[in-house]
């Protein structure tokens, strides 16, 4: 009797211990893509400050003024990613980006949005 009472304390345990587990493993890959979330803008803008870097010299304001512009952005491109029609996603995302160009035409020299423009076109 002891030995059954031991093993169903002990079956009681093992489901308990793997029930905790998966619950925390769950939450650190909720913790993991909220992160990747608040960071795309960040990764986004030093991609393209990175591109301008190698090719057109960049100066301090106008890093700085890159990531504002993709800080600004990037909420509406969550929201846009929220779409469930393919085709209205794909025009939103379209208008957005000839936002983003108007406002990085502004903050760029025309020689370095030339430059922009071509390596955005070549993706």
């Amino acid at each position: 009797m002891k030995k059954q009472l031991l093993l169903l304390t002990f079956a009681c345990f093992l489901f308990a211990g793997t029930q905790i587990s998966f619950a925390q493993a769950k939450s650190k890959s909720q913790i993991e893509s909220v992160n990747n979330d608040a960071s795309s803008a960040k990764k986004n803008a030093d991609k393209v400050i990175q591109m301008l870097e190698r090719s057109a010299k960049l100066d301090a304001k106008q890093k700085a003024q890159v990531y504002d512009i993709y800080n600004a952005v990037d909420k509406k491109m969550q929201g846009i990613d929220a779409v469930k029609d393919p085709a209205e996603r794909a025009l939103k995302k379209e208008k957005m980006q000839n936002y983003i160009n108007s406002k990085l035409k502004q903050v760029l020299s025309s020689e370095q949005y030339e430059i922009y423009m071509k390596k955005v076109s070549a993706k």
